[in-house]
């Protein structure tokens, strides 16, 4: 008995051990803080979807004219501020798109009426 002792204390290297990795410390890591706000740009979301809206409506004479005029200043107004952003460019370009249409179909609707009058 006293031989299985002294075999269990002194196993050679290798035998009934556990392969595990050595835990090696990890490097620390920076934290970092989001701490800037986040900067929407309302002014130019609205002028998107204004602009949007009277893309959609161009077939409506007054109404896009209205819309078409309201989104290049909302846009516009987007663009301004220190937070450029695409959406503010987009807004002006389809609004001022939307502009150039509604003029061309109001000229349309007012040869087609001074004609049938």
């Amino acid at each position: 008995m006293e031989e299985n002792k002294t075999y269990e204390q002194n196993q050679p290297y290798g035998q009934n051990q556990n392969y595990q990795q050595p835990n090696t410390p990890q490097p620390p890591r920076a934290v970092v803080y989001d701490t800037m706000p986040m900067k929407n740009n309302n002014m130019a979301i609205s002028g998107l979807v204004v602009g949007i809206f009277a893309l959609l409506g161009c077939w409506i004479p007054v109404w896009n004219l209205i819309l078409s005029i309201a989104g290049i200043i909302c846009s516009a107004i987007g663009l301004s501020r220190k937070v450029k952003s695409g959406m503010a460019i987009g807004g002006l370009v389809a609004s001022i798109l939307a502009l150039l249409i509604a003029i061309f179909l109001t000229m349309i609707y007012l040869a087609a009426y001074s004609m049938t009058v």
